[in-house]
């Protein structure tokens, strides 16, 4: 980051704790070393990570400002408004089919996350991680792994969290202030992505629509947490969550043991191999069927096991 004066940071379309905490963490970086960096998002920040902004996001990139992009797989993902596209001068990430995009990169797949990553810089730089920054690193971890349950935990991860709470982090505060803001209406649509859900053989999929919107007044935002509670059936390989968007049926796909960001690249999307996504112009009835056909020969679907209760 040599010669780095003015430094815009964006992330990824529908951003995580990951992307937000990584953001973040990364803007109080750039700051302590004196550059002027601000976060650029052109949408909303959903509720549950509002508390880690310094400010309000910017939603159009300065146009003197070089553009950091952090925990997105590629570059068409980058939710910033442009008004002179620029080349990406930073690309930090995990994810491993990250096409290094930009001029600099550093991109590790091993990382949990790509909090972890920036929390590397930290340490490289001989910058003190601690305060505000701090428990952006932890919150970007901690909902990058599931709250450290998922297969990319690491001892590396958990080493960096014990130095968090070192430097003052407390988890049970991160927790309260990431899982204790829920609506009803976000626990009505789980609830109702949950009694959806039908198994075929060793794949489970759920999907909901603009009427479940309609009659729980949620949003397909409001639903994304479902799939957490999806993947907790015992006999499955993959899980599926197919929501209703504006201009067709956005998925999100985890398994355990089979490699489904190489089915959502099928359809145009990404991720890791264990948890991926992509967005499809088909309604979700038929982005359902599309699904359930490339999965044939990836795992068993046997026959159709019904809507669960």
């Amino acid at each position: 980051m040599k010669g780095l004066e003015k430094a815009a940071i964006a992330t990824h379309t529908g951003a995580d704790g990951d992307a937000v905490g990584s953001a973040v963490a990364l803007l109080y970086l750039l700051r302590y070393l004196g550059v002027e960096a601000m976060f650029c998002y052109s949408e909303e920040v959903t509720d549950y990570l509002c508390w880690l902004l310094p400010e309000e996001p910017l939603k159009e990139r300065p146009p003197d400002h070089d553009l950091l992009v952090v925990d997105t797989s590629r570059a068409d993902r980058i939710s910033v408004r442009d008004g002179e596209a620029r080349p990406v001068r930073l690309n930090l990430d995990h994810h491993e089919d990250n096409p290094l995009y930009g001029e600099l990169n550093l991109v590790d797949p091993q990382a949990a996350a790509s909090a972890e990553v920036v929390a590397r810089l930290y340490a490289e730089l001989g910058v003190p991680l601690k305060g505000r920054a701090a428990e952006a690193i932890y919150a970007g971890i901690y909902t990058d792994t599931g709250g450290f349950r998922f297969r990319n935990v690491s001892p590396e991860a958990y080493e960096l969290a014990a130095d968090l709470l070192r430097a003052g982090v407390v988890p049970a505060e991160i927790d309260n202030r990431i899982n204790r803001t829920s609506t009803v209406e976000q626990l009505n649509i789980v609830g109702v992505s949950l009694a959806n859900a039908e198994q075929y053989g060793e794949a489970l999929v759920s999907v909901v629509d603009g009427s479940d919107y309609k009659c729980t007044g949620a949003t397909e935002f409001d639903s994304k947490e479902s799939i957490d509670y999806l993947r907790t059936v015992a006999g499955v390989e993959v899980v599926a969550h197919l929501r209703e968007v504006e201009d067709g049926t956005k998925a999100s796909l985890r398994s355990e043991h089979v490699d489904v960001g190489a089915v959502a690249r099928r359809f145009g999307g990404g991720g890791h191999t264990l948890a991926a996504g992509y967005t499809t112009e088909k309604p979700p009835r038929e982005a359902k069927e599309e699904l359930l056909e490339a999965l044939r020969g990836v795992v068993n679907l046997g026959r159709e096991l019904g809507r669960l209760t």
